[in-house]
């Protein structure tokens, strides 16, 4: 998959995990740093929300409208669209 960049030093990643299932990675300075698997149908329950959060833990996904913040150990590190993920998910 594609990295989407968060910031300078940060890229998040989405890769095919088991059956329906993703791992989420977050990549700091191109290694990794942390992440997340989850089922492609929870993530895209997430997106049909105008506002939520997903996950609990060191990785989590923030959504207002059609902006998602990417928070990291509670710090935000980045935000990206969610077309952006949406595209990401269905390549």
């Amino acid at each position: 998959m594609h990295p989407i960049t968060l910031n300078p030093t940060h890229s998040l990643a989405i890769d095919p995990y088991e059956k329906l299932r993703l791992r989420l990675i977050i990549y700091k300075n191109d290694e990794e740093y942390v992440c997340r698997k989850e089922s492609l149908y929870k993530l895209k329950q997430f997106l049909t929300l105008d506002e939520g959060r997903a996950f609990k833990g060191r990785l989590q996904l923030l959504k207002h409208g059609d902006d998602i913040a990417v928070e990291v150990k509670g710090e935000l590190i980045g935000n990206i669209s969610k077309a952006a993920l949406l595209a990401s998910l269905e390549a």
